[in-house]
């Protein structure tokens, strides 16, 4: 090595007890940035990235997620807000797990045979509905909503994209305009690139208006909305999906009607979302198991 400080990934896992896989996965994840050996391209730590591991470490032990680790340390978010949301969650799930060792006390059969299994799903329906179910649902729905957005995204660019050179130009120019940070990783007419730390691939499909770039996520199921049960996620996902429109519907014909009886014409597309809405309050209530 080099310098008297510097060290390789084995010795890095040495000295932080962090494995090397662990390592490399938080270097994939943006959470670390190593110097590379320019004559092996061996990767190169030295005391920063030690400590940086070791914050890592810290931050993991107290299940922090890693999307807030890497806000915090690109300082997008300080470290007390990052302790204080995190804070909130357990404090929601200790609220959760002291409820269910509470209910543990109801149960007073000896033998399976003799449990009422239904008596005891309508008793935790009752309390969830005296408690805080909406709030946990809006919480819910709310993560699902932000790693839909995340998960996959378009735009339409100022050209057709006829080309990879066009291409590239294209994603550069949404980044510039929305003040993201773009790292092209791959060019052509699939290209892939990062955003903000996050993997993606994109391609290009046509509409009467032009073309339309589609980006999704490499890596969908690091989008953040994995807490979230599979069930209630998907349905939550597609009233996400048709919320958009049917606001978007709204707003342009509301201001046109004239008459009450005008809005009569919205109770379709009302009740659809409503539906969506309904089947998603519904999943919610199963608890997880």
């Amino acid at each position: 090595m080099g310098g008297r400080n510097e060290m390789g990934i084995k010795e890095m896992e040495k000295q932080t007890g962090i494995s090397s896989q662990n390592i490399r996965y938080y270097e994939k994840q943006g959470l670390l940035s190593p110097k590379r050996n320019p004559e092996n391209g061996y990767r190169i730590y030295g005391e920063e990235e030690a400590e940086q591991l070791k914050r890592i470490k810290l931050f993991r032990k107290l299940d922090m997620p890693i999307e807030d680790i890497r806000r915090m340390l690109s300082r997008e978010q300080s470290l007390q807000e990052a302790l204080t949301a995190q804070k909130k969650r357990q404090e929601k799930e200790k609220k959760h797990l002291e409820a269910v060792l509470k209910f543990y006390g109801r149960i007073r059969e000896t033998e399976l045979d003799e449990l009422q299994a239904e008596k005891y799903l309508n008793e935790m329906e009752e309390l969830e509905r005296g408690g805080s179910v909406f709030v946990d649902f809006a919480e819910d729905f709310i993560a699902v909503a932000r790693a839909q957005a995340k998960r996959e995204f378009s735009f339409r660019p100022d050209t057709m994209c006829m080309n990879s050179r066009e291409f590239t130009d294209a994603l550069c120019q949404y980044a510039r305009e929305n003040d993201e940070d773009l790292v092209i990783t791959k060019e052509g007419m699939y290209p892939e690139f990062t955003l903000n730390g996050i993997e993606y691939t994109a391609y290009r499909r046509f509409s009467r208006w032009g073309a339309v770039i589609c980006c999704t996520m490499k890596h969908p199921e690091e989008a953040g909305d994995g807490a979230v049960p599979a069930k209630r996620r998907g349905l939550m996902r597609l009233a996400v999906k048709w919320m958009v429109p049917l606001l978007i519907l709204a707003a342009v014909i509301l201001p046109r009607m004239k008459k009450i009886e005008d809005l009569l014409f919205l109770l379709p597309f009302g009740a659809v979302f409503l539906v969506l809405l309904w089947f998603s309050y519904g999943n919610f209530r199963e608890r997880k198991g």
